[in-house]
Parts: C-alpha cells; sequence; structure tokens
C-alpha cells in the first residue's frame, strides 16, 4: 500500500534528507518552492516539497514515481533538471538556474513584443516535444512553469506537477489553461499540453489568458463552447491560437514537433529569418534587467484559519463558486491561489520564511494581478524596455545535472523552522497558478 509521505519534521523543523533549506521561495496548489542546498557538494539547488493534498493520494503518488524516474535521467536545454526524487518526503530537488517566470514578466511588461512571444511559445513546445518522446506529459503548463534565463531561453520547469483539482470529477490543472476535455473528467494527453501552451502564448501576446471570468462554472463554459481569441492576437498568430486552442483535441496538431514547425513558419513570413536570434535577444535583456533590481522585501504572507476566508479580505463563495466581494474579479485569483486549503503545512512555512528579515531570494515584486488591462503600454511604454535589439542573442546554454547527494543520516543544525498547524476541512477554491510571479532561480 502506498504510504502518504512528506518532509521530516524534526521537533520545528523540516528536513528534508541531504540538503539544506535555507528559505521559502512560494507557494502554489502543488505545494512549495524552497530554495535549498545540497549539503555533499554546496550546490545551490530548489527543493520542491509537495503538498499534503497531492502526496496523501495513492494514485497521484504512483504517477509522479513513473514520471520523476524518467525526468531524474531526461536533460534538455529546455526542461529544468531533476536532480533527485525524494519519495518517502516528498521532496524534488531541481537544478538552479538564474531566471525570471514568463508571469513575472508579463506583470511587469504589462506583454511581450510578439517576437519574443514566438521565441517563448517555441521554446515551450521544444521542451514539451521532449517531455512526449520520453512518454511524460506536463499537465499543467501555464506562465509560471515557463523560465527565462539570462540568455533569453526558455525552460519549462515543474512537468508532470499539476496543481490538483477543484472540483470533483475535474482534472488536475491550473483552470485558465485547461483544455476543454479536462473539464470533462477526461485524462491529460500530448493534446491538452498544447492546449494551455497555446494559452500561454495568448497572455504572452495580450496581457491576458484567453479567457476571463470570475467563476469557475462560466470559466468551463468558455473553454467548452466560447468563441476563440483568435481576433485578440496578432495576424501572424491567428492561426496557431485556432489551431490550438482547438475544442475538440484531434483538430490540435498531433504533436508539439509539428506544431514547431508551423511556428517556424509562420515566424519566418512575418518577422524575418533572424525572429528567433532577435526575440532571445530582446527577452535577454529584460531578463538581466529584472535580475540586476534590488529584491523587495519578502511580503508577509497572513492566513485566516477560516474555509471560507483563506485570505484578509477574500472570501469564497463555495456555493456560486464565485470570488467575493473584493470586486477585483481575475485580479484576486492569483492571490487566492496562495491560500487553498489543504496546503496550510507548506503555507504557513513558507509565510515564515518568506516574512522574516533578510530573505530576500527573488527580484521580483510582490503579486500582481493575472492580467493587464489591454490598454495598457507594451514593452516599450513601460519603464523604457526595447521593443527590438539588432544584436544576436546569447547562445543557449545546456543545463549541466548536478550529481544526487547521499541522503545524510540525521538533520543539518540549520534546516529551516517551521510551525505545525492542523490542516482545515478541504474546500475548492478556484484558484489559478501560482501566488507569485516567481520564483528566479
Amino acid at each position: 500500500m502506498d504510504q502518504a509521505g512528506g518532509p521530516d519534521v524534526v521537533g520545528s523543523r523540516v528536513y528534508v534528507p541531504g540538503y539544506t533549506l535555507d528559505r521559502g521561495i512560494s507557494v502554489d496548489r502543488a505545494g512549495a518552492l524552497v530554495d535549498a542546498h545540497d549539503n555533499a557538494t554546496g550546490s545551490r539547488v530548489v527543493v520542491r516539497l509537495l503538498s499534503p493534498a497531492l502526496s496523501s493520494d495513492a494514485a497521484y503518488r504512483r504517477q509522479v514515481r513513473h514520471d520523476m524516474a524518467v525526468l531524474c535521467v531526461l536533460r534538455h536545454q529546455h526542461l529544468l533538471s531533476v536532480i533527485a526524487f525524494d519519495d518517502r518526503h516528498a521532496a524534488i530537488v531541481y537544478e538552479w538556474v538564474d531566471a525570471i517566470t514568463v508571469r513575472h514578466l508579463i506583470d511587469v511588461s504589462g506583454r511581450l513584443t510578439a517576437t519574443a512571444a514566438m521565441v517563448v511559445f517555441d521554446d515551450t513546445l521544444a521542451a514539451l516535444e521532449a517531455l512526449h518522446a520520453a512518454g511524460v506529459m506536463h499537465r499543467d503548463v501555464t506562465p509560471n512553469a515557463v523560465l527565462l534565463d539570462t540568455d533569453g531561453t526558455g525552460i519549462l520547469r515543474d512537468a508532470a506537477l499539476p496543481a490538483p483539482p477543484l472540483r470533483r470529477g475535474w482534472r488536475s490543472g491550473t483552470p485558465q489553461y485547461m483544455a476543454p476535455e479536462l473539464w470533462a473528467g477526461r485524462p491529460h494527453t500530448v493534446a491538452t499540453d498544447i492546449y494551455a501552451a497555446t494559452g500561454v502564448l495568448v497572455e504572452a501576446l495580450t496581457g491576458r489568458p484567453p479567457y476571463l471570468g470570475t467563476d469557475l462554472t462560466g470559466l468551463g463554459v468558455q473553454h467548452t463552447q466560447g468563441a476563440l481569441p483568435s481576433e485578440a492576437v496578432p495576424l501572424l498568430a491567428r492561426d496557431l491560437v485556432i489551431r490550438g486552442l482547438a475544442k475538440d483535441p484531434h483538430d490540435r496538431p498531433a504533436s508539439a514537433a509539428s506544431f514547431r514547425r508551423d511556428v517556424e513558419t509562420a515566424g519566418t513570413a512575418f518577422l524575418g529569418a533572424s525572429w528567433r536570434d532577435q526575440g532571445r535577444a530582446w527577452l535577454a535583456v529584460i531578463v538581466a534587467d529584472r535580475l540586476a533590481d534590488p529584491a523587495p522585501a519578502a511580503p508577509d504572507v497572513e492566513f485566516i484559519d477560516d474555509d471560507d476566508a483563506p485570505v484578509p479580505g477574500l472570501a469564497i463563495d463555495s456555493a456560486a463558486d464565485e470570488i467575493r466581494p473584493g470586486g477585483v474579479g481575475w485580479k484576486v485569483w492569483l492571490v487566492a491561489a496562495a491560500a487553498v486549503v489543504a496546503l496550510v503545512v507548506m503555507i504557513i512555512f513558507a509565510a515564515q520564511a518568506l516574512g522574516g528579515p533578510g530573505t530576500q531570494v527573488s527580484p521580483t515584486p510582490p503579486p500582481a494581478p493575472l492580467f493587464t488591462p489591454t490598454d495598457t503600454p507594451g514593452p516599450t511604454d513601460a519603464g523604457g524596455l526595447p521593443t527590438s535589439i539588432d544584436t544576436a542573442g546569447g547562445a543557449t546554454a545546456t543545463p549541466t545535472p548536478r550529481p544526487t547527494a547521499t541522503p545524510a543520516p540525521t538533520p543539518p543544525p540549520n534546516t529551516m523552522p517551521i510551525t505545525i498547524a492542523p490542516s482545515p476541512t478541504q474546500t475548492p477554491s478556484p484558484s489559478a497558478g501560482s501566488p507569485s510571479p516567481g520564483p528566479t532561480h
């Protein structure tokens, strides 16, 4: 029988054998991301601690074991490398990369240039191509799942770790990017990953996800029956959006590899033969600029021990699946994600880690609204960011896997403090995505 695992708690400290957990980075519905280091090599790493809601699900754990066995040996320049998977402690160790998320870039810039958005889309599809060839579905492609490093290269993270479903009968994932068939409870496939990646392309180009709404039922109707948002994107991407967001999965591209050929054709026809170099160079400048900014003080995160009001000033109407009473619609979805019940242990852990002095680990601002209105100036007007660069972008870096450390028999002396609190009753919450723009790693 599968045993529910999780990080060891020694006294009031979290302990993952072989690694020292230094400070929290962010919390999402899948768990917590922690800045850490490998005790054997001293290398900086990122540890994901799976939420109790996921680690206690036997079927989920079996799937994770299968996928992590593949990902621990899979290396690709557009995939964040998995260094180790600790099944007993429900912890995944990733390589560290200096990067920002596409979510953060959209939040600070409003939208990406067409060339940069196409590069991000192409890199994401390249990562999916490698995953699918290895027999692994990503299951939750979002702007938070795509990192951009200092070369302007897109790197997909958190493969095979979807956010838990928000309702019985649904599949796991983030609602803004869930394909129509997932709302009906059908399984994740190559086609659902392609749908989600296309949704990220729409948001990169427009500053908002394909469909907007303040309740889950209405959002599901839009995904399954709503008109395609092809008119909202520039001409070069319209056919890509029509095909990638097709309601019937059989009408979507058969593979990420074939879709990349369509991206190449559209990019060359509309942007010129050097569109990848231009887009990557633009992204490299922006990433370097964001990483050079002084890290702001990490925001305190407060949580109310109340199933109906997990975040101060925010309540969830579980009967109507609607966010109330803030009156800001989609702008509170990002905040709501941080407060999903069943993550209480992880939430308190990250809240303490992020709230203390001297814990700035990411040059990203506090959580920002999920989308920027369409009349928001693009990158040229937002902070004087360049819209094009004539020089070629930096060379693409291929991640080098770090050796996996042998688990230490006893806890290191500087493990992360944590307060354990009883978990409240689980209540589905219409949250979407991660609660912060980062992490940058």
